[in-house]
């Protein structure tokens, strides 16, 4: 991970001094280099034209300590955005409603009094960054509604609340460059952006006042189950309850914001993709979100119509005969290492072919007999199956992905295992190779939370 020095972080600097050519941004204190030397004078404004006086230099304490914002986001503004996020989507009002968490994000959105640099980081990002600001307080509210069907306890709530707010601050303090980089990220750039978790672990750290496990909380919402998530690469059991919440709430939001709604599919379509990562983070976590999605009124709606029926039909047929094939040449891969080897890497490449094995055989969606019936719907057009195929076409997207970052991982455990003949290893990766060759037509077209994954 990239290393950060929260007194000599450039990129914030600039965007507080940004900030300053739109609001009041004014020196709290008297701002000094690490020498001693006075840089720039309490009461003074912080602006583009103070900035070179800033960037130039490693402060003695971090430039947001030292910052007063006027008209910053305060708890009354956070709790209209929130609403406002909310009134985009009209499934998240009635579930708000039905579930009756009014009071609790009335009182949740008070919490924001206490902690100025809290507000003063959500204002720069409600001026700079409007699409992460409005994705953080969609994985906030809905953290909260997970929170609150789990029953936390006030405390766990009031920490889970204020690290979702807080989980992508860190995104602030990276290269504007890497962040708006329209071509594909080299492999430094994306541990730039994978970096954010350490950075906010320690802005949120030097929060006065903030309980230090709220840092622990957003340090870890990239984590996952299964151990494949980032910074730490934690499995199940070194991760906190708070921590998976939000991870949760995170992967949901951004497939939604990222691929649904511009392809015209709705919050019920997220019901297949959770089931299949239904393991991917703690499994009460997955059951809260579902009581909280069905509180929605969700319609029922398939985006397989008559007009597209062929064509869906056919991906989903393809989509089968390609997670078929993964399937087998990673089990096969998975058996010739064998079962001695402890290797990190293979743990989580076992666990997420034992999930994605658990959805298969649950639902039946590989069987012959089953794909027979789709290619019967297609034919008759039998309007009345669209949404169980639906489902089933977004299941075989979402347990391809889990396979395709499972050929990257054993690529990696190969790469590190010593236990391994060089000659064997060759045979194993040739495999892999041609498993990822054949499923990278089906994939290349398709975004999802995470893809651009790196393993540590």
């Amino acid at each position: 991970m990239t290393s950060f020095d929260p007194l000599a972080d450039k990129a914030y600097a600039v965007r507080l001094a940004d900030l300053g050519e739109t609001r009041e941004v004014i020196a709290s204190e008297d701002i000094y280099n690490d020498q001693g030397t006075l840089l720039i004078k309490k009461g003074m404004p912080v602006n583009k034209k103070m900035s070179e006086r800033i960037i130039r230099f490693k402060l003695l304490r971090p430039i947001e300590s030292s910052i007063d914002v006027t008209g910053s986001v305060g708890a009354r503004e956070l709790f209209r955005d929130i609403h406002s996020v909310l009134e985009q989507w009209a499934p998240l009002q009635t579930m708000h409603a039905n579930l009756g968490l009014e009071t609790t994000l009335k009182q949740l959105s008070m919490l924001l009094a206490k902690y100025p640099v809290l507000r003063q980081k959500l204002t720069v990002m409600q001026e700079q960054m409007q699409a992460l600001y409005r994705q953080t307080l969609a994985v906030t509210w809905l953290s909260m509604a997970i929170g609150s069907q789990m029953k936390l306890d006030k405390a766990q709530l009031e920490e889970c609340f204020l690290a979702a707010l807080a989980h992508d601050f860190g995104m602030m303090h990276i290269d504007p460059a890497v962040l708006e980089k329209k071509e594909k990220l080299s492999a430094p750039e994306w541990r730039q952006i994978q970096a954010h978790t350490v950075i906010g672990k320690t802005l949120v750290e030097n929060i006065p006042g903030m309980n230090p496990r709220v840092a622990r909380i957003v340090v870890e919402h990239h984590e996952r189950c299964d151990g494949t998530g980032y910074p730490a690469g934690k499995f199940s059991d070194r991760l906190t309850k708070e921590s998976q919440i939000i991870a949760l709430s995170d992967s949901v939001v951004s497939v939604y914001l990222n691929r649904y709604e511009k392809s015209g599919r709705t919050i019920r379509d997220l019901m297949p993709f959770i089931q299949v990562n239904s393991e991917s983070h703690f499994y009460e976590c997955y059951a809260a979100l579902v009581a909280v999605l069905k509180q929605g009124m969700l319609t029922e709606i398939s985006f397989i119509t008559n007009d597209n029926v062929t064509k869906q039909l056919e991906h989903l047929v393809s989509k089968n005969d390609t997670l078929n094939y993964l399937l087998s040449a990673l089990e096969n891969v998975v058996t010739e290492i064998g079962q001695e080897n402890e290797h990190r890497f293979l743990q989580s490449a076992r666990t997420i072919l034992t999930q994605v094995m658990k959805t298969v055989r649950g639902s039946g969606i590989l069987d012959e007999g089953y794909i027979r019936w789709i290619k019967q719907v297609s034919i008759d057009k039998i309007e009345s199956a669209y949404r169980e195929a639906a489902d089933v076409l977004i299941m075989l997207e979402e347990m391809e992905w889990h396979l395709t970052r499972t050929i990257k991982i054993l690529d990696n455990f190969l790469d590190q295992s010593t236990a391994i003949e060089n000659s064997d290893k060759e045979t194993m990766r040739a495999r892999l190779i041609h498993s990822k060759s054949d499923a990278k037509q089906e994939h290349q077209s398709e975004t999802v939370v995470d893809e651009k994954f790196v393993i540590n």
